[in-house]
């Protein structure tokens, strides 16, 4: 009875502490969850909307200000030196006292005694965990960045330099992005958080010891801004001294530290405007620069994004790692006051200044460097070429065709020679038990071009698709095509006399549009992105479906100040063109590529500032394929568009215009572009035009339609508003090439705000 009676009292006791644990735990989260929303009820009515007020205040051309400006909210609200140290302790203002009450929910009598303040600490966290939420959003506009400063690094084995910036800036944003995780851990916990943690989190923030949050921001700032960096560099010693704690310090040395920052600023200036001067100032140059003549150097085919993208990337990155840095600085001085540990006014205002000069200076250098680069983004040549992946053809549009003139005449006539027959038809088949055009597929179109190179020859017929031949090789010695082996698909073809005439095998060109396996069309229906979703085109390509050859975007929805949601990113379904179909019309719905109507425009289409690009398409121009964008109107600040006052825009000049025609660009002997192993290279410009021809004859026989179409993926990583394409030629000597497309990121740069280029010098308290 008595063990019965025991267990029953241990069952009792654990589901009792059970209870209270479960309970206990219910209470911790109903606490982070009641300190969560006490500080956006405290926010909101000052700021509106947290998030929105937060995309406003910091965005990628303001990020120093903008949280300079929330943290001095967060101060305003919560200032009054936190806790008193003594029943004496004077506030700055009545509103200030008021406000200190407001926020931490406590009485008169709470604060003067100096005793702790219960969640003061804790609302705190969670205030700087609203901005590190931004701050974070930030960074997913960057993600990649880092991965192409480094791949461009490796790519170039001259660019030892470049590599050694690269990772001591590394080493400098390391230690505050470290410190940084952990300062997020900490919000999350807030509610379990011990005081003893933030207390010694804050201590190793604000050490003064060479690998301290200031220092490394200080660091940076030299890297990104030397020049600038020479105008502060008397203020960072200033902080740096073990007499922070001493305001009378700082009211003294801040006369001296404005003269010298004065002499330094004359000393750069003079330098700049007299390059004969013996004494002239040598600073290395910036990151920014030295990354824009990284990339001049560089062929950028291992990169993911546009030059001008790629800087960006880099100016965000040092922005936010600076962000980041002041904002676990100023927490710590707050949380350092509320812990009755000192005043730390004058800490707190160098910091702020220090830090908007720092953003200030690093966004100006960004400017003046993103000014200055490319925003266009395209492919280079994959190393190996695969079809269907990374390339498609026409085919079969202009082919190489070996005819009889016996049979390009209704007389069945050998009269003429081969050269006569610019444009004929086959007229039948003279003796097809006996003759070549009894054994081979005829050509049912328009013969084009012929020409006579000997009278016999053998003929190495081709088992790949698409092609009729690999080589002829004529009885003089004559060869077109490549060497190769040619057992068991030779065949001869010898040329006869027929009385006095002799009945000649020419080599010409067929234009069968008939055939099923001649790829010519290109589609006319507009690739257009969800508008009503607030989706955009973030990326395009071309791809080939049912013979039919389409552009296809990639769209992703609009997120405020240029960036995009990257979980929408996706691939817009092409529809696909059924040929000879009723529900498509030729002309309206595709073209159909023939002799005549083969020539397509290359043209570099971008919209007005305040425009992203919704859609693509090509369309007639005359005879010619002609490329045309949608563009939408854009709200910068909120990504709002206006679907209602969107329009397509293109080139509409033309070979005949009396003004300024647009030019030809012709291909010369070309061949298969596969076959070269260098990368083709950008050989066209805008404004112009070129056709649609058959590979070289003695190089190919004429068997393939060029240039080929890149049908790589054209998209940055990460994605972003775009406000242009171009269609253009790659290729190299010899080459057919290619057909590509460009994309161009939205210009930001008009967004980045720097308000002035002069020094900032900290006015502090008079010594008493």
């Amino acid at each position: 009875m008595k063990w019965k009676w025991l267990s029953w009292s241990l069952v009792v006791l654990i589901v009792s502490q059970t209870l209270l644990t479960k309970t206990a735990a219910n209470e911790e989260a109903v606490n982070a969850i009641s300190i969560e929303k006490s500080v956006l009820d405290l926010l909101t009515p000052l700021i509106g909307d947290v998030t929105t007020a937060l995309q406003g205040f910091i965005d990628i051309g303001k990020i120093g200000m903008g949280v300079a400006k929330f943290i001095t909210i967060i101060s305003d609200q919560t200032d009054g030196n936190l806790v008193p140290k003594t029943k004496t302790h004077h506030w700055r203002s009545r509103r200030q006292a008021f406000n200190y009450l407001h926020i931490f929910n406590v009485s008169l009598e709470d604060m003067n005694f100096g005793s702790y303040i219960p969640l003061a600490d804790r609302k705190m966290l969670a205030m700087f965990e609203v901005l590190s939420d931004r701050l974070d959003q930030m960074e997913n506009g960057v993600n990649g960045v880092a991965n192409s400063l480094r791949d461009l690094a490796n790519g170039m084995q001259n660019m030892v330099r470049w590599e050694i910036a690269l990772n001591t800036m590394e080493e400098y944003i390391r230690p505050i992005n470290t410190l940084y995780r952990r300062f997020r851990l900490y919000q999350k916990m807030k509610d379990k958080i011990e005081d003893y943690t933030l207390m010694d989190f804050a201590n190793t923030v604000v050490s003064h010891d060479t690998h301290s949050v200031m220092s490394l921001m200080a660091h940076l700032h030299s890297m990104a801004a030397p020049e600038a960096s020479l105008r502060t560099s008397s203020l960072d010693e200033a902080l740096s001294v073990s007499a922070l704690n001493d305001p009378r310090f700082f009211y003294h040395v801040n006369e001296k530290v404005t003269r010298k920052m004065i002499l330094q600023e004359k000393l750069i200036t003079e330098n700049m405007h007299d390059d004969n001067r013996p004494e002239q100032l040598s600073l290395r140059p910036s990151l920014f620069r030295m990354l824009q003549d990284t990339l001049k150097t560089s062929d950028n085919c291992h990169l993911h994004q546009s030059p001008q993208q790629l800087i960006e990337g880099l100016n965000i990155i040092l922005a936010l790692t600076e962000a980041r840095g002041f904002a676990m600085l100023e927490f710590a001085w707050m949380i350092l006051r509320v812990y009755n540990e000192g005043n730390f006014t004058v800490e707190q205002e160098v910091s702020k200044k220090l830090y908007l000069q720092y953003s200030e200076d690093i966004m100006s250098e960004a400017k003046s460097v993103l000014d200055k680069v490319p925003r266009e983004f395209f492919r280079c040549d994959p190393r190996h070429h695969e079809e269907g992946e990374t390339y498609i053809q026409l085919t079969e549009l202009l082919q190489g065709y070996i005819e009889n003139e016996v049979d390009m005449n209704a007389d069945g006539s050998c009269s003429q020679n081969c050269g006569y027959y610019q444009h004929a038809r086959n007229e039948g088949c003279y003796m097809p038990q006996s003759q070549y055009c009894g054994q081979h597929r005829r050509c049912n179109g328009i013969i084009h071009d012929c020409k006579f190179y000997d009278a016999d020859a053998t003929v190495c017929l081709s088992r790949k698709p698409y092609r009729r031949y690999d080589s002829i090789t004529y009885e003089n010695r004559k060869h077109l095509g490549s060497y190769q082996d040619c057992r068991g698909t030779e065949m001869k073809v010898d040329s006869w006399w027929r009385f006095l005439y002799h009945c000649s095998y020419c080599l010409c060109l067929c234009d069968d549009g008939s055939s099923p396996s001649s790829d010519r069309y290109i589609s006319l229906t507009p690739a257009l992105s969800d508008l009503q979703k607030n989706m955009i085109v973030t990326g395009v390509k071309f791809t080939k479906q049912r013979r039919v050859i389409h552009v296809q975007i990639q769209q992703g929805q609009v997120l405020p100040q240029g960036q995009i949601n990257s979980s929408t990113i996706q691939w817009v379904e092409t529809e696909p063109i059924v040929i000879n179909n009723l529900n498509y019309t030729e002309g309206t719905d595709y073209k159909k590529l023939s002799f005549e109507d083969r020539s397509i425009d290359l043209d570099k289409l971008e919209g007005p500032g305040g425009h992203v690009v919704t859609g693509v398409r090509f369309r007639m121009l005359g005879s010619h394929l002609n490329l045309e964008i949608k563009i939408t109107p854009i709200n910068y600040t909120s990504g709002v568009m206006q679907p209602i006052m969107s329009y397509w825009i293109s080139n509409d000049n033309t070979p005949a215009m009396a003004k300024n025609p647009r030019q030809e660009i012709d291909l010369h002997s070309p061949d298969d572009p596969t076959k070269f192993p260098a990368l083709s290279k950008i050989d066209s410009l805008p404004d112009t035009f070129m056709r649609f021809v058959s590979t070289d004859r003695v190089k190919d026989v004429a068997q393939l339609t060029v240039p080929f179409f890149d049908s790589q993926t054209v998209a940055p990583t990460p994605s972003s508003w775009l406000s242009g394409i171009e269609l253009f030629h790659k290729g190299q000597p010899g080459s057919g090439g290619f057909l590509a497309m460009k994309v161009f990121n939205y210009d930001m740069t008009s967004h980045m705000e720097v308000s002035s280029n002069e020094p900032r010098t900290v006015l502090l308290p008079k010594s008493q």
